[in-house]
């Protein structure tokens, strides 16, 4: 799809940043040099012709006390529309696929702190008749945060690299509230916080939502505050989840895949003798299936990983976003 000069500005900086001001179209018109109303317009037809899919926080669960993990299960063919059904009921599932390997369902899931992920991971697998199910935790997060590039002379994605989540506190009834709101999509209006508070029955004033969403981001509770954008509409239609063996230390290897900006979450995560030895997860954006190719290609020569595979998604279950509730 084609992009306007203005489409393609604007789309680039608020994948990162959405401002957290009383009037955020002003400060991007402000920063790409447009005019205000042109933004405020431009950013209202992105909405309507679905390239932006929401505008809210993206917060870190840890940090508001619950437990995730991908989880991947091995199902019957035949069984994994109902298997996919059974998961879904789950409010802590956002992600979830069916993927060419024999760990064919694939999903994602959060846990508040009163619940066992592992008593849950156990019960889901039991209820879809899961041959084998594992529960690969995240070791260490290297970087996360996909920002794809539009327009001319944009040949792929940057990334914002890792920030440490903030370690769970007990957060003051207004934090709460500023975090239930936060999550919600950001309505089309000049001081759209005004707006979101008015139309969610909100407790606290606009001036209190944005200083406390500002707080909570520079301390990583929030780890940021922006637009997600449907990635087939903006033109990356090939995306796939690869994984990699390393014969060497992980350090020796990792700023290879740091460091290419196709790759937008990259994780080390558990591994399982003998069952699953893949503890490098790196997932891919590409505009072509022969880009996507090309880039696993040169990431297996620079790292010099021979054993690796690449996970497409044969169907999207659920992309949904988990509601916290600290």
């Amino acid at each position: 799809m084609a992009f306007s000069a203005l489409e393609s500005a604007l789309l680039n900086r608020i994948q990162s940043d959405f401002p957290l001001a009383e009037r955020p179209c002003r400060e991007i018109a402000a920063a790409i040099g447009a005019d205000e109303n042109e933004v405020r317009d431009t950013l209202s037809s992105l909405r309507a012709r679905g390239i932006i899919r929401i505008i809210a926080g993206i917060f870190n669960a840890e940090s508001l006390g619950y437990e995730t993990s991908l989880v991947a299960f091995e199902v019957d063919g035949a069984d994994a529309d109902d298997a996919a059904r059974i998961i879904n009921g789950h409010p802590g599932v956002s992600h979830n696929y069916l993927r060419d390997h024999h760990f064919n369902i694939w999903f994602t899931l959060a846990v508040d702190r009163a619940t066992s992920l592992h008593k849950t991971v156990e019960s889901l697998a039991e209820r879809v008749r899961a041959t084998r199910h594992l529960i690969l935790k995240t070791e260490m997060l290297y970087k996360i945060g996909l920002n794809l590039r539009i327009g001319d002379g944009a040949a792929g994605a940057t990334l914002a690299h890792a920030i440490n989540p903030a370690p769970p506190r007990a957060l003051s009834a207004d934090e709460r509230e500023a975090v239930r709101l936060l999550q919600i999509d950001l309505p089309d209006a000049d001081e759209p916080f005004r707006a979101l508070i008015d139309l969610n029955a909100g407790t606290i004033h606009q001036g209190a939502l944005v200083g406390i969403a500002r707080a909570l981001r520079d301390e990583g509770v929030m780890r940021r505050y922006a637009a997600t954008v449907r990635h087939r509409e903006a033109g990356y239609t090939a995306n796939a989840m690869t994984v990699w063996r390393p014969e060497c230390a992980m350090n020796d290897v990792i700023d290879v895949f740091i460091d290419e900006p196709a790759i937008s979450h990259l994780y080390k995560r558990t591994v399982y003798p003998h069952t699953w030895e893949y503890p490098l997860f790196a997932m891919i954006h590409a505009r072509t299936e022969r880009d996507l190719a090309d880039t696993v290609s040169r990431l297996s020569r620079a790292s010099g990983i021979t054993d690796y595979l690449v996970l497409k998604s044969l169907r999207e279950f659920a992309k949904r976003r988990v509601v916290y509730r600290p």
